[in-house]
This record gives structure tokens, C-alpha cells and sequence, in this order.
């Protein structure tokens, strides 16, 4: 103050008037953010693990990769994108490499609802992570065809499989009985299709009009589908289509991508783009890719 011979009222004044455009810039920004419904398809190597973030704040992650990747590739990025706790925890099925990573994020954030296909105790790693949340008294909620999670106004998230009572035919611990989620912001929609395969895809492919998607979450890491997936993919109707693969694993296979470029579907893979986002307010959808800028 002295330096620049500034009176002590004067100078009071700019510091007001500086924290009243840091606070308005702060809220205006805020504002400007919760607009945005974003999905982020994380690199769990040969896994799957998407992060939901509505604009409202929720945040729910559905799978979490194995339990390395859990701990050393979800986790983190939910500190680094600055959640401290978990709306949901959704699980759609009980292989290693979609549930592993439940157990660290079980350990280290508070999770307010598990939410699984009903199945227990089909692996080890599932005793375990049922064990870990009894102990933490996470509620536990078995999802079916019809469901809704939640109800924010302009967001809806859709169970569309597996249907009550499980897919026939199959055991219950089949990739066919994978919970299925339709994520929907005004006209944008994206499909979450788990590990669901060839017997399990009729019973989604009979809701032709739930399943369209801008944007497809490959069903199994991109496997082959058969006829069963061609019909999949001409009822879906997507735009976008997104492979979470690992680089160990013979995936995806060359008919699944074949299929898509024929529909002229633009692929984005983690295992060449890393991570991907995606944010939308309901008319606009922006994608970004992690390691080669892809937008």
C-alpha cells in the first residue's frame, strides 16, 4: 500500500471488488460445468470401469476392473477428479475383471448403494467384496429389466437387462445375465453393455426402441457376436462405439470391428487411446481421447 501511496480505504475497496469477481467467476464457472452429464470409459487394461458424473454432482462407477486397476487406476482418478464418495457402486456381473476393483474403492470411499445383478458368490472375489460391504453396511440392491436409478431431473439411467429372473438356459453366473445401462441426457444416449453375448442379446435386441444409443460400450471387450450381434448393432444404430480391451487378450475380434466400420460407426479403443471421456448437456456430445487428443 505504501509503494503504490494507495490509501487503506482505497485499497480495501480493489480487495472487495477482486473477491466479489473471484467469487461470481467461481459460480459462474460452477454453473457453466452443471450442464454437463460426462461419462469416463477408463483404461482398466483388459477390464471395464466407467465413471458417471451427473450435473448434479452424483457420482456412481460402473465396474471397476480388477482389483489392481481399482486400486491403482479408478481410485485415483476419483480423488484426482475430486469425488469423495460414490452415489453407487454397479457391478454388472461377477468376473474378476469387472469386479476386482470394488474392493479398494470399497476400502476407500464411501459407497452409498451396491448395486448388482443379484448373483452371489459366484467367484472368491465376489464373497469378498460382498463380506467387505456387509461390513460397511453399504445397501445392497439387486437391479432387473425396468428399473431406474435415481431420479434427477434431465438424467435417466435405465436398467435394461438382465430381465427378472435371469436369462434361461444360461447359469447364473453367464457374461449373459451382465446388467445393461442406458445412460440419457436429452437426445443423447449411451449403452453400457457389460459382458452380455449372443444368448443374452435377444432379450435387449426385443427392446428395439430402449436400446438405440449415439454411443455403444462394445458388448465383451469387442468378442465375436455373431448373428446375434449384427442384429444388436442395427438396433442400436450408434455413432460412436467405445472398446475397453487390455493388450494381453486376442480382442476385439476382427468380425465385431468389421461389422461397426460397415455402419460406418467411429471406434475409439482404450487400448490405443487411453481413457475416454465423454460430456454432454443433452444436444451437444464431445469426445476426447486420452493419449492420441482424438476430439
Amino acid at each position: 500500500r505504501r509503494r503504490l501511496r494507495m490509501a487503506a480505504r482505497r485499497m480495501l475497496i480493489c480487495w472487495a471488488v477482486g473477491l466479489v469477481i473471484w467469487v461470481w467467476s467461481t459460480a459462474c464457472g460452477r454453473i457453466s460445468e452443471s450442464r454437463w452429464l460426462r461419462l469416463d470409459v477408463l483404461d482398466v487394461g483388459h477390464g471395464d470401469s466407467v465413471v458417471i458424473r451427473t450435473p448434479r454432482g452424483r457420482t456412481l462407477v460402473v465396474d471397476a476392473g480388477t482389483e489392481e486397476a481399482g486400486r491403482y487406476r479408478v481410485a485415483p482418478f476419483l480423488r484426482h477428479a475430486g469425488v469423495r464418495a460414490l452415489d453407487a457402486l454397479v457391478l454388472t456381473h461377477t468376473d474378476e475383471d469387472h469386479i476386482g476393483g470394488a474392493l479398494p474403492l470399497l476400502q476407500q470411499f464411501s459407497v452409498g448403494r451396491l448395486l448388482t445383478n443379484g448373483v452371489a458368490g459366484a467367484t472368491m472375489s465376489a464373497r469378498r467384496i460382498y463380506r467387505v460391504a456387509a461390513e460397511a453396511e453399504v445397501p445392497r440392491t439387486v437391479l432387473a429389466s425396468g428399473m431406474t436409478l435415481g431420479d434427477e431431473a434431465g438424467v435417466e439411467i435405465t436398467v435394461l437387462h438382465p430381465p427378472r429372473g435371469l436369462v434361461p438356459g444360461v447359469g447364473p453366473a453367464s457374461n449373459d445375465n451382465s446388467v445393461v445401462l442406458r445412460v440419457t441426457k436429452g437426445e443423447i444416449s449411451v449403452l453400457l453393455c457389460g459382458d452380455i453375448e449372443e444368448a443374452g442379446l435377444p432379450w435387449l435386441i426385443g427392446q428395439a426402441s430402449a436400446v438405440r444409443a449415439r454411443v455403444l460400450k462394445v458388448p465383451h471387450h469387442g468378442s465375436r457376436l455373431g448373428e446375434a450381434g449384427e442384429r444388436f448393432f442395427d438396433a442400436v444404430r450408434p455413432e460412436i462405439a467405445i472398446l475397453s480391451v487390455g493388450r494381453l487378450h486376442h480382442l476385439p475380434s476382427p468380425q465385431t470391428v468389421e461389422a461397426l466400420a460397415r455402419r460406418g460407426v467411429r471406434l475409439y479403443s482404450t487400448r490405443t487411446d487411453g481413457a475416454i471421456s465423454l460430456r454432454t448437456d443433452g444436444r451437444r456430445l464431445e469426445v476426447r481421447a486420452f493419449r492420441n487428443s482424438k476430439f
